[in-house]
C-alpha cells in the first residue's frame, strides 16, 4: 500500500527504533499509543499520528508526533468517511514575477493541469493547494471542478 493510502488509517506505536530523535526522547509514554495517520513526511518515510486522548494526558501536551512507518502497527485502512477527498498539496511555478498557486497530486511534481511545478515543503510537509487562494490556477480549478462533477479521479501521467 502506497504511503499516500495509509492517511486515514488507525495504528499503534511498537516500537521506537526508527523514528526521529525528538520522538524517540520520549519513548517510555509513546509506545503501545494508538492514533490515526493524519500526514505523510519527509518523502513517505514518516507519518504524522494524531494520537487518541486529551491533550493533557499526553506527552508534553503534543497530539502530533512524527513517527517512522516501521514503527508503527497499521490496524484497518481508511474508511471512506474519514479521507471523503482526494487532498491536494500547492505546487508553484513563476513567470515573471507572476507565481500560480497549483493542485498537485501529492508525492508529484506535475499539477493537475499538467504544468510542471515546485512544491514548496517545509521539513517534509507540503501546504494544501487553496482554491481560494488569488494565485489560484485557473486551469486547476477548472478542471478540479469538473472532476467534482464527474465524481473522478484525476489520472496523472507517469513521472
Amino acid at each position: 500500500m502506497n504511503t499516500w493510502e495509509r492517511v486515514g488509517n488507525r495504528a499503534t506505536i511498537v516500537t521506537m527504533e526508527h523514528s526521529p530523535a525528538s520522538t524517540r526522547a520520549y519513548r517510555s509514554m509513546l509506545i503501545g499509543r494508538e492514533g490515526r495517520v493524519v500526514a505523510v513526511l519527509r518523502e513517505g518515510n514518516v507519518a504524522l499520528l494524531k494520537l487518541d486522548g486529551e491533550w493533557y494526558d499526553l506527552p508534553e501536551g503534543a497530539q502530533r508526533w512524527a513517527v517512522a512507518w516501521d514503527d508503527l502497527a497499521i490496524h484497518e485502512p481508511a474508511g471512506e468517511s474519514e479521507v471523503a477527498v482526494q487532498t491536494y498539496v500547492a505546487g508553484f511555478s513563476k513567470e515573471g514575477r507572476v507565481l500560480k498557486q497549483h493542485a498537485v497530486v501529492p508525492g508529484t511534481k506535475l499539477a493537475v493541469c499538467s504544468s510542471p511545478v515546485k512544491p514548496l515543503p517545509f521539513c517534509g510537509w507540503s501546504l494544501t493547494f487553496s482554491p481560494t487562494a488569488p494565485q489560484a490556477c485557473a486551469k486547476c480549478l477548472t478542471l478540479l471542478d469538473a472532476l467534482d462533477r464527474d465524481g473522478s479521479k484525476v489520472t496523472m501521467p507517469a513521472p
